[in-house]
């Protein structure tokens, strides 16, 4: 005995389940991303990173780069202009302002890995920029 699934409940069911995904912003995008990598170059076996929070977290941050990158497009600068900005964020100078922070039980310590780190957020920050600037949702 065959047993045969109604087309139409298929098709209603495919829908359904698409309906559920929505598409996700540029920032959102690189956020997971990020929050990923940063979770696979943890090695800590004693604690565990929240990624839904981290994603959550982290989303203001990439916002940042995307809106800068749209800013910049509106303001007409040229796409050596943006890369001559992209050079700056791969820079001593603005590597250097930013320190890496983790959060354990409401207290701060300083990161474990801070250049894994950093570089993981830069490389998807700079992305972010560059889908701002191109006009990538």
């Amino acid at each position: 005995m065959v047993f045969t699934v109604p087309r139409p409940l298929v098709l209603l069911t495919t829908l359904c389940l698409s309906a559920c995904s929505s598409p996700q912003s540029s920032p959102e995008r690189h956020a997971k991303r990020a929050v990923y990598q940063l979770d696979q170059a943890h090695f800590d076996p004693n604690t565990r990173m929240s990624i839904s929070d981290s994603i959550k977290q982290a989303i203001p941050f990439f916002d940042q780069f995307y809106q800068m990158g749209k800013a910049d497009r509106a303001k007409g600068l040229t796409r050596q202009q943006a890369e001559q900005r992209e050079a700056y964020f791969r820079s001593a100078e603005f590597l250097q302002e930013s320190k890496q922070k983790s959060v354990f039980m409401q207290h701060e310590y300083s990161a474990d890995n801070p250049q894994k780190q950093r570089q993981i957020l830069l490389n998807a920050g700079v992305a972010a920029y560059w889908d701002g600037y191109e006009g990538r949702s």
